[in-house]
């Protein structure tokens, strides 16, 4: 008994199913085509004349003969209790057979067969997806913690199942993205065309199907289509046209760039080529690096922000001022300064004072702002 049970788990194990299913599925099969061939015997004899299968009717006699023939038992009748009696034999005597043979071919196909021989071959046997597995680590005693447990296995199991039920969640999401994508081509009219046949006079055929109202996105036109009705589109189709000659434009000039750089200053034999800075310390004449471009931009930018939208007064060097005065401002002129002085007399003399004294009188004292 230990052989056979280990003869069926090797054999499970490599087959992937237990050796006897097999045969039960071929008992199974058997049992299923010996009762068809019954059916079919059975209504082959029901559809059958009664004549044919020997039951005929009796002949009438003198005296009673109608009371005896009403008496005598019909011969269609008695043909079907004679053909389900017959066939109700034949399918115990055809089982019986079925399964005394089919034990024997069972028994046979178990002990020779379905088995390995001899049976001190099983111990050295290594089935395929074990080749490369190193179990002696597994009974050694200093590795332990590799050894399955109970609480590594519900781990593995719940891993499993979340593996399942997110496959699952992908699955009906893929679902309904073609659905919707099926949706969507079918608004734009990208469903497959359906084969029409020809019309006849009892089938007329249908009204063509109604044109999409998102169609228009599959009128793309040429270059010589567009116009001022489509100006995108006509401008899109020139861009790309002529793009192969922007490329080629572009990498000749990236090939003449070289070239066209200005020479570097001597610093040496020409004295005038330095640049000086504000304390008149003489600059580098090298090149601008692109980190000092962008940090140049940036403050002339964030200088600009200040000064046209913040309303801040800055300094030379970017100090805040107190909104103050606190430089020379450019000369003026004779004229100018006359200009000035009429117009506080004015503005003086409104106030309720004339005369050239008017405004040192009235005005408040406060410093007037002279940029």
């Amino acid at each position: 008994m230990t052989s056979a049970n280990s003869d069926t788990e090797l054999l499970t194990e490599h087959f992937g199913y237990p050796p006897v299913s097999l045969i039960d599925d071929i008992i199974n099969s058997i049992n299923i085509l010996a009762e068809r061939a019954l059916n079919s015997v059975e209504q082959g004899l029901l559809n059958a004349p009664p004549a044919t299968l020997g039951f005929k009717p009796p002949k009438a006699t003198r005296g009673n003969g109608g009371d005896a023939q009403k008496q005598a038992i019909d011969p269609a009748e008695a043909a079907k209790n004679e053909v389900e009696s017959g066939t109700h034999q034949l399918e115990t005597l055809l089982c019986a057979s079925i399964d005394r043979n089919f034990d024997k071919f069972e028994i046979y196909v178990l002990r020779n067969i379905l088995c390995v021989r001899p049976f001190d071959v099983m111990h050295w046997m290594r089935l395929s997806h074990y080749d490369g597995l190193d179990l002696s680590s597994i009974t050694s005693t200093n590795s332990q913690s590799n050894t399955p447990t109970l609480d590594t296995i519900n781990h593995l199991r719940r891993k499993l199942r979340e593996s399942m039920r997110l496959n699952a969640l992908l699955t009906a999401e893929r679902a309904r993205n073609e659905s919707l994508l099926n949706e969507l081509q079918s608004l734009i009219g990208l469903s497959p065309p359906v084969k029409t046949e020809k019309p006849s006079p009892t089938h007329p055929q249908p009204p063509p199907p109604t044109k999409s109202p998102f169609a228009f996105l599959h009128d793309r036109g040429s270059l010589t289509d567009g116009g001022s009705e489509a100006p995108l589109s006509t401008t899109t189709a020139f861009t790309l046209s002529q793009m192969q000659a922007l490329r080629a434009l572009s990498a000749s000039l990236r090939n003449l760039a070289p070239d066209l750089a200005p020479p570097p200053p001597d610093s040496t034999s020409d004295p005038e080529a330095m640049d000086v800075d504000d304390n008149g310390a003489a600059k580098s004449s090298e090149r601008k690096t692109w980190r000092r471009e962008r940090l140049e931009y940036v403050e002339g930018a964030t200088r600009r922000y200040l000064e046209n939208v913040e309303g801040l007064e800055l300094g030379k060097h970017g100090e805040v001022r107190d909104g103050e005065w606190q430089g020379e401002g450019r000369g003026l002129a004779r004229d100018e300064v006359g200009g000035l002085e009429s117009v506080i007399t004015l503005l003086g003399g409104e106030a309720g004072g004339s005369g050239p004294a008017g405004p040192s009188t009235t005005m408040t004292g406060d410093r007037m702002d002279e940029s």
